[in-house]
This record gives C-alpha cells, sequence and structure tokens, in this order.
C-alpha cells in the first residue's frame, strides 16, 4: 500500500530492461544482447518512492508463460509503460491492450527508437542530427497512426493515444557515459518526456490510481465471473426447453410403446403358432392311429420353430425400443452441442437492460458438461421358454361296425383338444412376455430413461435459478465496489466525506463512462467533472424521474423526441447523423442507458 506501482510492459525485446536500467541508474547486467528475451522473471525496484516493475515481455517463441506472469503483475500495476519497438508495432499488441483496457489501467505508451549508439560513427550521427538519424516524423506519425487503429479495435478512445518516442539505450548510455556528451546522450534519449508524463501522473492522480487499482480489478473478476454465469444461463436456458421437449415426447411415446407392445406380442405368438393351428387337421388325419403319435407331433412342432420365430420378434421389439431411446438421447447429444457453439449476435435494432452485460463481448469458452443417459443395448428376456404342445394321443380299437363314425368323432376331439392346448399355451406364453416386457423393458429401460430425463430438466431449472441468483448477488456486490469507488474519488478531490448524493443505482464501464441514478438534490458539476478527468470516463449523474425524463437528459441534444409503449419499452425518435452518437462505440452507450433505466429502447430515424 505504501508504493506507487509503475509497470514496464511490452513485447519481448522492446528496451524494457533498459529503460529501467536507466530509469534506476542501474549497471547494465539485465539488458539483453541479441534476439532472446532476458527478462524470464518479474524484478521490483525501488525508485523515488515508486516501485518499478520489470516483468517478461510477451511475443516471444514459447514465451506463453511469460504472457501469463506479465498477466498476473498487470493487476498490480497502477500506471503502465506500454513498450513499443520502433521494429514494428504487430498484431499481437492489439490482443495486449485488450487486455489491458480491461483492467482499465493509465497507458503511457513508449515508443523505443532503435539505433545501435554503441558504434562511434552512429553516436556521432545522432547527436549531430537526432531528427534525422533517430527521430523521423513520418516514422513515428506511421506508427502512432498504427497504434492509433489497434487501440480504436480495442476500445480504447484513439484520440487519448500519445506515443512518447524515446530512445532507450541512449538513456542508458548517458547514465555511464561522463562530461558533456553523457549530457547530449541523455537529452537526445528524450527519458525525461516519459519522467515528467509519469510524475504527472502521480502527483496528480495517484491516491486515485491506487483505488482504482484495487477497486476496478475487483470489479474486473467480477465482470468475467457474471459474464461466464450469463453465458452459461443464456446457453442451459436454451437447453432445457429441448429437453422438456424431449420428455414429453418420451412420455408420448412411452404411453403409445405400453399400448402398442402387447398388441404386437400377441399377434407375433399368434402368427408364431398359426401354421401349427393349420397344420392340425391335416396331421390328426395322418397320426390318428399312429402309435407314436406324441413322438410325431413333438417332431412336427420343433420343424416349425415356432420359439425362435417367437425368440426373432421379442428380441426386434426390444431392440426397437432401445433403438427409439438412443435416438432420443443421440437428439439431446446433438441439442447442446448446437446449443454451447450456438453465439448470440445483436440485431441493432432494439437495446435492453441485459445487453449491458454483454458489452465486454465475452467469448467463452466454457463451459458446462451434461452426461447423456446410456442405455443397455441388449435383450434379455428372464426365464421364458416358448414350451411345445404336450399332447398324448389315445389309440382306439375299433370292434364294432361304426368304425368309421368313430374315427371321425375321435378325429374332431383330437383336434379339439390340440387347438385347445395350444390356445392355453399362446395365453401362457402372452402372459409370460408381457410380463417380461414389463420387468425387463417398461421398468428397466423405459422407466429409468423416463425419470432420469425428468430429472435431469428439474436439476437444469434448479441451477438456471442459481445461476440467476449467484449472478443478483454478484450484481449488488458490483454495485457495493463502484460506490465505494465513486465515493473514494470524490474525497480524494473534495478532502470531504459524503461528497456524493445517495446514489440508487449505477451503470459503469471502466474507461468509458459512469452513469448513476440519484434522488436528492445534486449540482455540483465541477466535481463531477473533475471526477471524469481523474477517472479518465464520463461521470453523469441522473435524477430518479419518469423514463422518458431520463433518456431526454443522457441524450441530450441528440433526439427529438421519447415515447413509451408498453410496459418499460421506449422509442427513441432521433435524425439519421445522430444515431451513430445515440448508440456508441460497440453499442456501449445505449446498452449503458437501457441498464440505467431498466427499459428496453428502439431507435427511430425521423
Amino acid at each position: 500500500l505504501d508504493c506507487f506501482n509503475v509497470m514496464l510492459f511490452g513485447r519481448t525485446m522492446a528496451g524494457k530492461s533498459t529503460i529501467r536500467e536507466a530509469i534506476t541508474r542501474g549497471d547494465g547486467q539485465t539488458i539483453g544482447k541479441g534476439a532472446q528475451r532476458t527478462t524470464r522473471d518479474v524484478k521490483e525496484y525501488k525508485w523515488n518512492n515508486l516501485r518499478i516493475i520489470d516483468t517478461p515481455g510477451f511475443g516471444a517463441y514459447n514465451g506463453q508463460e511469460d504472457t501469463q506472469i506479465a498477466h498476473e503483475i498487470l493487476e498490480q500495476s497502477d500506471v503502465v509503460l506500454f513498450m513499443l519497438n520502433s521494429d514494428s508495432i504487430q498484431e499481437s499488441t492489439f490482443v495486449e491492450l485488450e487486455h489491458v483496457h480491461k483492467l482499465n489501467k493509465p497507458l503511457i505508451f513508449v515508443l523505443n527508437m532503435k539505433k545501435d549508439l554503441e558504434n562511434d560513427g552512429n553516436r556521432r550521427r545522432a547527436l549531430r542530427s537526432p531528427e534525422k538519424y533517430i527521430f523521423k516524423e513520418d516514422d513515428i506519425q506511421g506508427h502512432t497512426d498504427r497504434l492509433k487503429n489497434l487501440a480504436s479495435r480495442a476500445g480504447i478512445n484513439p484520440s487519448t493515444v500519445r506515443i512518447i518516442p524515446i530512445h532507450a539505450q541512449a538513456a542508458f548510455l548517458a547514465t555511464i557515459t561522463s562530461g558533456g556528451e553523457g549530457a547530449q546522450l541523455h537529452e537526445l534519449s528524450q527519458i525525461d518526456k516519459v519522467l515528467n508524463t509519469l510524475i504527472d501522473e502521480v502527483e496528480g492522480n495517484g491516491p486515485i490510481r491506487r483505488i482504482q487499482t484495487f477497486l476496478d480489478s475487483s470489479l474486473n473478476h467480477i465482470d468475467e465471473q457474471s459474464l461466464l454465469i450469463l453465458s452459461q444461463r443464456d446457453r442451459l436456458s436454451g437447453l432445457l426447453p429441448q429437453y422438456e421437449s424431449s420428455l414429453t415426447r418420451i412420455s408420448q411415446w412411452k404411453v403409445k410403446t405400453l399400448r402398442d407392445a402387447p398388441r404386437f406380442l400377441s399377434k407375433e405368438v399368434d402368427l408364431a403358432f398359426k401354421p401349427l393351428i393349420d397344420s392340425i387337421a391335416d396331421f390328426v388325419d395322418d397320426h390318428i392311429e399312429d402309435e407314436n403319435a406324441a413322438g410325431a407331433w413333438e417332431h412336427h412342432y420343433k420343424s416349425l420353430k415356432i420359439t425362435k420365430n417367437i425368440e426373432r420378434s421379442v428380441q426386434a421389439l426390444a431392440e426397437q425400443v432401445v433403438e427409439e431411446l438412443q435416438d432420443f438421447n443421440r437428439e439431446m447429444n446433438e441439442g447442446l452441442d448446437i446449443t454451447l457453439s450456438f453465439e448470440v449476435t445483436h440485431d441493432g435494432q432494439s437495446f435492453s437492460e441485459f445487453d449491458f452485460k454483454r458489452i465486454n463481448g465475452w467469448s467463452s469458452a466454457i463451459a458446462g458438461v451434461v452426461s447423456a443417459i446410456a442405455f443397455l443395448n441388449s435383450w434379455n428376456p428372464i426365464g421364458w421358454v416358448a414350451a411345445g404342445v404336450s399332447i398324448v394321443f389315445s389309440i382306439f380299437s375299433f370292434f364294432s361296425d361304426s368304425r368309421a363314425k368313430k374315427l371321425k368323432e375321435a378325429k374332431s376331439k383330437q383336434r379339439q383338444a390340440l387347438v385347445e392346448d395350444i390356445e392355453n399355451s399362446k395365453r401362457k406364453i402372452k402372459a409370460n412376455l408381457e410380463s417380461w416386457f414389463d420387468t425387463n423393458i417398461h421398468r428397466a429401460i423405459i422407466l429409468p430413461a423416463e425419470h432420469n430425463l425428468s430429472l435431469l430438466c428439474q436439476k437444469l431449472s434448479r441451477f438456471i435459478s442459481e445461476l440467476d441468483c449467484t449472478d443478483s448477488q454478484l450484481y449488488v456486490l458490483k454495485y457495493e465496489i463502484n460506490f465505494r469507488l465513486l465515493n473514494r474519488v470524490a474525497h480524494v478531490i473534495t478532502k470531504k466525506h459524503f461528497a456524493l448524493p445517495k446514489i440508487i443505482k449505477i451503470v459503469r464501464v471502466p474507461g468509458y463512462a459512469c452513469y448513476f441514478l440519484i434522488s436528492d438534490y445534486f449540482r455540483d458539476s465541477d466535481l463531477l467533472r473533475a471526477m471524469s478527468k481523474a477517472m479518465r470516463e464520463k461521470i453523469i449523474a441522473v435524477y430518479d424521474i419518469s423514463l422518458d425524463k431520463k433518456i431526454s437528459h443522457l441524450y441530450k441534444g441528440l433526439v427529438e423526441r421519447v415515447e413509451i409503449s408498453g410496459q418499460d419499452k421506449v422509442s427513441v425518435f432521433a435524425y439519421k447523423q445522430n444515431i451513430s452518437q445515440i448508440i456508441g462505440k460497440d453499442s456501449r452507450r445505449i446498452k449503458m442507458v437501457a441498464a440505467l433505466c431498466s427499459c428496453e429502447i428502439t431507435i427511430v430515424s425521423i
């Protein structure tokens, strides 16, 4: 807490260690001599009551760990000396600019103009004509334009970008060169421009930067968590209706399956036994007087393969049930994959309070995993066998003249007995199959699938509610941190406690703007301007009055009229040339207005 932290940040070999050695008057041992990075660890130095932090550079080959270390130290810094290399300002600079801007760190851009002044000839030419040999105006302007373009893409206002060109090597050489040449090298290096800018920043805004380092870093972590939660909630909320629809379909399919399966099994048993029933008459005619009729019947029964036919039908039914459930399972997995890869894009027509949470364009990565339901893809009926019909033929002795009549009656009785025996067997088999289906298919597969999916829907719904609750808690915490930040900054400026009125709601994008809603009388516009300058963002206080007046105040001079249509729905009428200002870069302004006023805004061009 005692030290103001200045971080040296930039690409590998940009000159960070050289300028640090120059500022702290080191011996030059840490300055690199070639293309390899020399700073692999964080090095701290005390200078003029400041803590100078030299970090590993980004952009080196296999230097991901170095970049990660630099990012971790970045949160602790109060101001960043962003070192740039005159060789080129590369695309990786844009990625790091985004990261620094997200943490709302003040940036002092330092362009190191590389010319080797250890060579005597180069040194003489540089000292004689620095504007022609080192600080070429066209080169500096080209780098400035390139940096402004990258900064604008990263969300930084390009008008705030200013590059201080220096010669880091000259600054260091000046510390080890005595006499007039040392003074000349110091003047050539233009290091004083950097030091004076740093002094102005520390003396003018030092306490406020210390406050922002702690509180804005906390806000950044909260924003990351909130956006992650919002991203997961949106995706799970899109997934839940798919699962609920699948549950409805499975329930309907279950009812249909429970209705149709017994009919199917009964029909298959009837079809399996039909050849046997159809053959009874011929069999009785052929074997009514056969002493081995029972054996012949058993052989005849086995030849028709009734048991195998029933088994195939039952197995087909079991496989069909499992396959249909697997189809449901595949659809659910596909729905999950599609949902997790789907990114929402804004249509640009209307803006609601919830759009504000997406203001930083969070991209996930995400994310969450939902386990699929696995089903046993096998048919394993328990202990049923389609038994053969057991028939014992009566052997008749015919001694009377009515032999033909008795034979006819015997055949009729035997056919009837066989049919009844077969029907009894069919009823037992059907009952056995229904019991098997209920136990091994309905209770073992269908009901667990339906139950698990129902349970998944319930848990998913509860998890979404928990995410909403957590996000609400983070929202409250974010308000408390922003409230503390505004009041601490106001106290630093005015030296008074409670310089601001009671704040009802705060909507803030660090480094861009802060709108806060108040109900008490407040007219200290000078304080708001001073806070805006110190925090480097536009601070606006808005009275908690009618919705149309709040929006008119926030868009003073830009909108012609405001109409409220329906609950919390607002139409803003404006001339076409003002619409871009109403929306703001990356839609930040209109999203902030919608969030502060808790409404949905539609722009109407007139």
